[in-house]
């Protein structure tokens, strides 16, 4: 029998989401972006999410800290996940996402008029940090 040994490159997972619980969630989205990462972890994969920096993200995400200076205008934060410690990165631009009302919609149930640049600059994030 041949035994292998470990790969030669661990994978690494960059897991790019508008959601993961409990920073933020609206439906079943935030469950598995909150689930995912901690299963490939468990199976030695190095995963990490990159989110919004929403105000219920920053007030639950753990030992954050700034990490670098975004190439839109906005900083990424570094932290972990408060119930797994999973590594995650907070994208902090307070114009497009420190707001009332929900993640996608005001306080009267309407999409944000400019949703489509709020996760723009999220997927612009992810590209630059991957």
């Amino acid at each position: 029998m041949i035994e292998e040994g470990p790969p030669a490159h661990q994978l690494r997972i960059l897991l790019v989401s508008s959601e993961a619980f409990p920073l933020a969630k609206t439906g079943g989205l935030g469950d598995v972006c909150s689930a995912l990462p901690v299963a490939l972890a468990a199976v030695g994969v190095d995963v990490r999410l990159l989110l919004p920096a929403y105000p219920q993200a920053l007030d639950l995400a753990e030992r954050c800290r700034e990490a670098r200076q975004l190439p839109n205008g906005g900083t990424l934060l570094e932290a972990r996940m408060p119930d797994s410690g999973v590594p995650v990165y907070l994208v902090h631009h307070p114009d497009l996402f420190r707001r009332g009302g929900g993640l996608y919609q005001d306080e009267h149930g309407r999409d944000w008029p400019d949703n489509h640049r709020r996760f723009a600059a999220l997927a612009r994030a992810g590209v630059a940090l991957a």
